[in-house]
């Protein structure tokens, strides 16, 4: 009598059948599935074809919903540490200097990780730890991550273009400002209340306008960039529940 053997390793006797091919199996290649068990390959393409659970504003649902909002933080805190502790010219290579960002256009996005005073640094990310978690779990990680980077690029933009040739810019405040024209966008296409929202807004923009060195070229460059993603969100995802309807 000839013994069975795994399809996938003939030196193996197989334990079981998969439920799907009906392939001999070992127990090295048995996946546990609502019925039976399945060899690597079937359950593979029956994972695929799991519908992806979204959130209410279109992204896929994962489990951790702080995953990128606390690498962020990371991002900002070790940028930080090695500003203030590495050579100065790491500072240089990083700060937005609008004449500078044709040559070196990464400072767009650099410059929106750069901090040197604590303060400044401390209220930005204290902002992106409020708003960030909230954010990530009604967009997704993907969406998320687009947001924010999205919000910090136009924010550089804005700077590049509004700002004085020769100046120089920093902080992750256009990123976060992003973040929050995203949530009042978010909160009054859902009628929630969005008074605190307004004032933070409004009292931003008293402070960038009245307080030398802040840049309300950054600001508005990231709130109105973060608005119109945020925007754009909600219309995807508006399409794609109208399109399960039909």
């Amino acid at each position: 009598m000839t013994e069975t053997v795994c399809y996938r390793h003939p030196d193996r006797p197989a334990g079981v059948r998969c439920q799907r091919c009906d392939k001999p199996i070992c127990p090295s290649c048995m996946n546990e599935a609502s019925v039976g068990f399945q060899c690597p390959s079937c359950f593979n393409e029956g994972v695929k074809s799991i519908p992806r659970t979204r959130t209410s504003l279109g992204g896929v649902a994962r489990g951790n919903t702080q995953v990128v909002t606390i690498t962020v933080l990371v991002l900002n805190v070790l940028v930080f540490i090695a500003v203030r502790t590495g050579s100065p010219r790491l500072l240089g290579d990083l700060v937005l200097v609008p004449v500078l960002v044709e040559s070196e256009p990464w400072r767009l996005l650099t410059s929106a990780f750069s901090h040197v005073q604590i303060f400044h640094i401390f209220s930005n990310l204290f902002m992106l730890w409020v708003l960030g978690p909230q954010l990530e779990q009604m967009l997704g990680r993907l969406r998320f991550a687009l947001l924010y980077l999205l919000s910090a690029l136009g924010g550089g933009v804005a700077v590049w273009f509004l700002s004085e040739p020769g100046g120089a810019t920093l902080g992750a405040s256009g990123a976060v400002l992003g973040l929050v024209g995203a949530q009042l966008v978010i909160s009054r296409a859902r009628n929630l209340d969005a008074t605190w929202i307004l004032s933070y807004v409004a009292v931003t923009a008293v402070i960038s306008v009245i307080i030398p060195n802040i840049s309300w070229q950054g600001h508005l460059g990231g709130f109105v960039t973060g608005a119109a993603v945020a925007w754009i969100f909600l219309q995807d995802t508006k399409r794609r529940r109208s399109r399960v309807r039909t």
